[in-house]
């Protein structure tokens, strides 16, 4: 092997560096060891490239396994999930084709909720009769509330509802004083307008005359030409025609979830009438007193997913998911208040049964005008 020396040679008055080349162990010159050299160089590098490579292979078929592995807890985890789903929900799909289509969507909506409960901590979503409905068909319980073309908002002077020396309690909930009906189910007709109408005149004739009927939202859907049945409606319509027609009892009138029926309203049968009904405006304390004073009252909201998913907490979406997730309006029944650390949320009833939400009820933010909660709040009136 050579290896280059430097040398200073004379040349004229100056010095001028120049090399030379030294043999090392007395060889000369020779090209062949320096592509022995090469060669041993080169072995060495695809030696080196190949524990590279085998190295990056195992690390891959690693990352593959625990993403396989990964991946198999997961569909095991919503196998299980749905299995228990088919079984407490009587679920039996006519083919294996819609089993596997309904499967699909019930992870699509887990994964979602799933991801809501990072979002909003305290918040519980959970699985009920709804995962494995597709969005379409959950549309279809809450269709856009009818409007007329005032919203029915006049400016008004608000009455103060206790007198001097008196105040609100701090909670207050109509179930404790047995006022309300069973929760009960609309199905999937868009009949909530009737459901949350029916829900507080019942409370209201159990308050004013002592006697606690359940009455027939069905009568309202047939019979009631000013809203739309199962496609929607207008709750201060609904409470025109129960002050109009009167109610007549579930028993006598019961509820089929279907709509375009011939309207068989009795008028020899004993019904339940209001006096009147009023219109609260925006103001949540008001609201809040009339509730605990006179008893419950309806209100529309928009309906985001994960709605649909409750179980427990104080459901408070934002403001942005109300307005760009909508998936339609939805009306309901307040029966209480109270406050849970810092926060005070409504105690309200749903038409979704009484395995949806907490028995067929849920806390919403109060004060916040959740999801357009105050825009339009309805209250039946029994003198």
């Amino acid at each position: 092997m050579v290896s280059p020396t430097l040398v200073k040679c004379e040349s004229g008055k100056s010095y001028e560096p120049i090399y030379m080349t030294t043999v090392i162990d007395g060889d000369k010159k020779n090209p062949s060891k320096w592509l022995e050299c090469l060669q041993k160089s080169l072995k060495c590098l695809f030696y080196m490239l190949l524990v590279l490579t085998i190295v990056f292979s195992i690390q891959l078929v690693i990352e593959h396994f625990c993403n396989y592995q990964e991946n198999y807890d997961r569909l095991d985890r919503y196998e299980k999930m749905f299995n228990d789903f088919m079984v407490k929900y009587n679920r039996n799909y006519e083919t294996p084709e819609e089993l596997e289509y309904r499967f699909r969507i019930f992870i699509k909506n887990v994964e979602e909720y799933e991801e809501e409960e990072r979002r909003y901590p305290g918040l519980d979503l959970d699985v009920n009769q709804f995962t494995d409905w597709t969005d379409f068909e959950l549309k279809r319980m809450t269709p856009h509330e009818k409007i007329r073309s005032d919203n029915g908002e006049t400016s008004r002077v608000y009455t103060h509802l206790y007198g001097k020396g008196e105040s609100r309690p701090a909670s207050f909930d109509w179930r404790d004083q047995g006022k309300l009906t069973p929760v009960k189910n609309q199905a999937s007709c868009g009949s909530c307008w009737a459901f949350a109408t029916v829900a507080a005149v019942e409370a209201q004739h159990a308050i004013k005359r002592g006697n606690l009927v359940s009455l027939s939202e069905q009568e309202m859907v047939d019979c009631d030409q000013q809203n739309n049945g199962c496609h929607g409606g207008y709750r201060p319509y609904a409470m025109d025609f129960v002050k109009r027609k009167g109610l007549e009892t579930e028993k006598e009138y019961p509820y089929k979830g279907l709509e375009g029926q011939q309207c068989l309203l009795e008028t020899n049968l004993t019904r339940v009438f209001i006096d009147d009904y009023e219109q609260l405006g925006q103001d949540e304390e008001y609201i809040a007193d009339w509730v605990s004073k006179n008893g419950p009252v309806t209100f529309g909201m928009n309906v985001v997913k994960s709605m649909y998913s409750y179980r427990s907490g104080i459901y408070n979406p934002s403001e942005e998911d109300c307005e760009e997730k909508s998936m339609g309006s939805h009306a309901l029944t307040i029966v209480g208040y109270g406050v849970e650390g810092s926060q005070p949320f409504w105690i309200v009833k749903n038409s979704w049964g009484s395995s949806w939400g907490a028995s067929g009820y849920f806390r919403l933010a109060r004060g916040v005008n959740s999801c357009g909660a105050a825009k339009t709040v309805v209250a039946p009136i029994i003198r």
